[in-house]
């Protein structure tokens, strides 16, 4: 079978584990030919308590190395698109969809823009607005709950979820690409946490994974689960088995960030757990 050739587009926040430190590792342990994009440099997250973080524009240097893939014609078969620092690079992407991608490839969109009901620093309503057109370009689209009521317009869903909410919700989302949605972030109770799945082979239907989920806030865990699901979809698994190992994968790296005693806010403890990827991958594919 051959090795599909990914880009990954996100920023690199230096000291943390999230962003493109999370997908490279987690995106190669699943068989992919990683290639990157990085659309930022920072020192940290954009998160509250980092207050002082750098933040280095690369939307020029993204240029210059696009230009140089042209040259080279250079075609991906899957792209994952994570944070994007500013308006222009959310516009950026249409044409890197379109010049850089071959006919069969697949490509998932995180819409990074907030959480907890926020946007982050530095995001506008007109991030917002490029976003929501950004998502008519992608194959699977896999917003939080925040993100999903921007780019729908709905207030902010507070926990737990009520599940006529949540469903209207995937409905709205439908309307911004008719393709497959993973809602992550679905809290239907206390006690779990997980997603809701629309897939092309059933657009009717929402379909839900659930883990056991823990008390706190776990900076890219985000990251984690669409760097899995973009792995496994990358692979050739279905869109349901690829938001079912995520889910459970986060919840277990969010236990041993707890079990350990790390600091959650420089991320979590994801590395310990890629062998349970590896071994999921091969119990689908045997």
């Amino acid at each position: 079978m051959k090795q599909p050739r990914i880009l990954v587009i996100q920023d690199i926040s230096a000291s943390c584990r999230i962003s493109m430190n999370v997908a490279v590792p987690i995106l190669s342990c699943l068989g992919n030919w990683v290639n990157v994009l990085p659309t930022a440099l920072l020192s940290t997250h954009t998160g509250k308590e980092f207050e002082k973080y750098t933040f280095l524009d690369l939307s020029a240097e993204n240029l210059a190395i696009l230009e140089h893939w042209r040259s080279l014609n250079i075609k991906f078969d899957g792209i994952v698109i994570g944070y994007l620092g500013t308006l222009q690079q959310i516009e950026l992407m249409q044409k890197v969809i379109k010049e850089f991608t071959t006919e069969e490839a697949l490509v998932v969109l995180d819409p990074v823009m907030g959480d907890e009901g926020q946007l982050y620093d530095g995001y506008t309503q007109q991030h917002v607005q490029a976003m929501r057109e950004l998502c008519s370009y992608a194959d699977v689209l896999i917003p939080n709950i925040t993100e999903a009521c921007l780019l729908t317009g709905r207030p902010y869903l507070t926990k737990p979820h009520q599940k006529g909410e949540v469903e209207e919700l995937v409905k709205q989302l439908q309307q911004l690409t008719d393709k497959e949605i993973i809602l992550s972030g679905v809290m239907l109770n206390e006690a779990s946490v997980g997603a809701a799945i629309v897939s092309k082979t059933n657009a009717v239907k929402i379909q839900y994974t659930f883990a056991p989920v823990y008390p706190g806030h776990f900076d890219g865990t985000g990251d984690l689960f669409t760097s899995t699901v973009a792995g496994f979809l990358f692979q050739q698994q279905s869109l349901l088995r690829a938001a079912q190992v995520a889910v459970n994968y986060v919840s277990k790296v969010v236990e041993q960030t707890i079990q350990e005693g790390i600091d959650p806010l420089y991320g979590v403890v994801f590395e310990k757990e890629l062998f349970y990827l590896m071994q999921q991958l091969r119990e689908g594919t045997d």
